[in-house]
């Protein structure tokens, strides 16, 4: 899958949002994603998930960046012991 593919299958967005087929066909059938049905299948147009998926931008990712770290400094003992149980 090209990163520049206007139209996405199911199984393509799925592998890009990181959830199953399932998932991505109960957010069709919910109206979350915007699709068309071709024959037995869905195609959905990738400018659709913009607010559901997007590219983040430098800013937005160390924005993420520290609030993990913050997070892990404020509760990473209690992290730790979540992991060994």
């Amino acid at each position: 899958m090209t990163k520049d593919k206007e139209m996405l299958s199911v199984t393509e967005v799925a592998r890009l949002m990181g959830i199953s087929r399932t998932h991505v066909l109960r957010k069709i059938n919910a109206g979350e994603i915007s699709a068309v049905k071709v024959g037995k299948s869905f195609i959905i147009n990738r400018s659709g998930l913009s607010g559901i998926y997007r590219n983040l931008t430098e800013k937005d990712k160390k924005e993420v960046e520290e609030a993990v770290d913050k997070t892990f400094k404020d509760y990473g003992e209690v992290i730790r012991k979540l992991g060994n149980v």
